[in-house]
This record gives structure tokens, sequence and C-alpha cells, in this order.
């Protein structure tokens, strides 16, 4: 049962970029490191919190660039959700939006909180993606693109 509260909510806010290779079409999983305190060794799509201040683009194209070394052209929201970090509890409450983004390069550098990448068809990355937030976002990206 869900129990509703008068209290008004404080959240966390994430973006994510489902990135899609601008000429093999290709999108890019990464693989969050066997250490992470969330959700280790998952294939995702790129996600990150926003910093105090950010404007959602913004801390879309930092947390890119933090993650991946790449520099994205942002085409679109595809998805905004309420997830949990964790229990749920309201200091792990979150909401997240994901967006479309491309990129022309396809020359990744990842950060210590993935192990690997890859580019892959959007049905590969159905396979690989376990998490149902991630396949969540790549179902939304196949439903943008068909």
């Amino acid at each position: 049962m869900n129990e509703a509260s008068e209290q008004e909510g404080k959240f966390m806010v994430a973006v994510g970029a489902m990135i899609e290779h601008a000429f093999s079409k290709k999108i890019l999983l990464l693989r969050r490191a066997e250490t992470a305190d969330y959700l280790p060794g998952i294939w995702e799509d790129l996600m990150g919190r926003m910093k105090q201040f950010e404007e959602p683009e913004e801390a879309l194209r930092r947390e890119v660039r933090e993650e991946t070394g790449l520099e994205i052209e942002i085409l679109k929201p595809l998805t905004v959700y309420h997830d949990f970090r964790g229990a749920r509890a309201a200091e792990n409450e979150w909401v997240g939006i994901t967006y479309w983004c491309k990129a022309r390069s396809e020359r990744v550098v990842i950060s210590e909180e993935h192990t690997a990448y890859r580019w892959v068809s959007p049905r590969e990355a159905l396979e690989l993606a376990d998490y149902t937030g991630v396949r969540r976002d790549i179902q939304a990206f196949i439903n943008e693109i068909s």
C-alpha cells in the first residue's frame, strides 16, 4: 500500500543519457564497477545526479564528459520517472530524466565508475541490460526511432 504524506518532497534529481552514435546508429552502454555501492556490475545507460543550482542539460553535459569524455548533442527527453536508490525511504527518493543524445565520436574514456563500455544495436542493448530502469530507457529509445 502506498502511503501518502502531506509533507513536501525533497528529491534528488538525476539526468541520464541514451547516447546514439550519429553515424553507426548504435547506442552506448556502460558496465558499472563491481565496487559500486548501488547496482554493481550492471550494464546501463549513463546516469548522474544534478548538483545544486545546475540546469538539467548543463548537468547532463557535465556527467557525460566526466563518465565518457564525449561531447553530445541533446535531442529530447525520453523518460521521466520516480524511483528509490535502495530502500523505499525519503533519503533515497529521486526523480530521473533520461535524454536522447547523439555523439559524433565513438572514442569513450570511462571513469572509475565503470569498467567497460560497448556500442551496440538497441536490440543487443535489451539483451545486455537486466535492470528494469535501463530496459525502460532502451525501449523508449526504440519506440522513438521506430
